[in-house]
Parts: C-alpha cells; sequence; structure tokens
C-alpha cells in the first residue's frame, strides 16, 4: 500500500463550499492528510461485503466497485489523528471499537428476514452502549434518494446530539450525505468527502436544500 505522501490522485479533486459546508470530490485519502483537525468524525464507511447491494429478498441491485474492500487500517488511524471524538458506524465489520470508548445500536425495525435487524457503531467517549429505535428498510419507502446505502437523517440527528460536546464534524464516505444534512439542519460546520461523483453532486444538492430549509424557519 502507498504512504499518503507517495500516493497517485485517482482524478482531479473538486471542493465546493455550501454556507458552512465544505465537501470535496475525492478519495477521501487524498483529503484527510491536509485538513484542519475537526471536533468528531460521523461516518459509515463501506463496509466491504461484496460488489453488489442487495435491495429487495435476494434481488441484487446495483453493481458497485466501492463495497469491495473495507478501508486500510491507514483510513482509521487517520481519522484519529484529525478528530477529538468519533461515531464509526459498521464497527463490528472493522473492529474499530476504542478502549476509552462505547457503542451505539441502532434498531431498525428490518422485516426483511436475511437482513441486518440492526447495526452498530463505535464511540470514542462514555463507556456504554446506547440504543437509538428508527424503522428504516433502504426501500423506497424510507430513502429520500438513489444511494444504495442510505441513512437516516434522524440518525445522525442524534449522533450529533450524543456528542459530549459541539464542534465541526468530518465524514469522509458521505454516501448519499444523511451526515452533511444533519449538520446542514443544525448548524453545525461540516466537511465531507466523497469519490463517487453522482453521489457528490446528490450530496451537494440535498444540503443547499437542507440550508434552504433552515431558512424558513430563522429568516
Amino acid at each position: 500500500m502507498l504512504l499518503s505522501s507517495q500516493r497517485m490522485f485517482r482524478f482531479d479533486m473538486r471542493k465546493e463550499i455550501i454556507e458552512d459546508c465544505t465537501v470535496y470530490l475525492a478519495d477521501c485519502m487524498d483529503v484527510l492528510p491536509s485538513i484542519d483537525p475537526v471536533y468528531a468524525v460521523i461516518t459509515d464507511p463501506p463496509f466491504g461485503v461484496g460488489n453488489f447491494i442487495q435491495t429487495a429478498g435476494n434481488i441484487r441491485g446495483e453493481a458497485v466497485s466501492w463495497n469491495d474492500s473495507a478501508p486500510p487500517k491507514e483510513v482509521f488511524d487517520l481519522l484519529k489523528s484529525k478528530s477529538d471524538h468519533r461515531i464509526i458506524w459498521g464497527a463490528n465489520y472493522f473492529n474499530c471499537f476504542e478502549e476509552k470508548g462505547g457503542a451505539i445500536i441502532w434498531i431498525k425495525n428490518q422485516p426483511m428476514p436475511n437482513f441486518s435487524k440492526a447495526e452498530i457503531a463505535s464511540c470514542s467517549f462514555y463507556k456504554k452502549t446506547e440504543i437509538i429505535n428508527i424503522t428504516w428498510t433502504n426501500f423506497s419507502n424510507t430513502k429520500v434518494t438513489s444511494h444504495p446505502c442510505e441513512r437516516p437523517v434522524s440518525l445522525y440527528q442524534f449522533c450529533i446530539n450524543y456528542l459530549p460536546g459541539s464542534g465541526s464534524i468530518l465524514d469522509p464516505f458521505m454516501g448519499s450525505g444523511s451526515v452533511g444534512v444533519a449538520c446542514a439542519l443544525m448548524r453545525k460546520s461540516f466537511i465531507g468527502i466523497e469519490m463517487e461523483e453522482k453521489y457528490f453532486d446528490m450530496c451537494c444538492s440535498r444540503i443547499e436544500a437542507a440550508y434552504k430549509q433552515n431558512d424558513l424557519f430563522y429568516d
């Protein structure tokens, strides 16, 4: 594996600033070494469980390459060095639990027998296990985007409120942009990174819409 200083950029980086959100179209390993430290990382990295995403029962959805493998240890080490606190979903896939931290279990009320009924996040704080119950099937009845692994904005609003303090938030695997939307709605500074252009554009649109929604209440 190439070290950060030796990496070749996959493509030309693109940077967009939307109010208090700064988002990058890039490989996170091309951005993380140069950004300033943040208060907290809240993210849901690819689990690395296969190159397709199930959409219903045994039906295979869109073929993807970004789910072929989980992020390397170098990524998690960088996230730790760049943040005071971390909430990382899929922690059971990465074994990224921290000695002084705890966990969050999200109960999804998923009715499909071969889909996960819950997801687990590691926390760098509060040496206990918290539970949140948000119904989520990841089908059209709960999703608002075309991203195959969309997460509910309310889940990330909970995460932000669960942090022991307040400050800027980083998501190096934006996906559908739900962390950025939560930050925009809650008026938190946000840095996001996404390497797939179609999802990056979707993230930008969702964050812009969230700020407009906020303006209706705060203007």
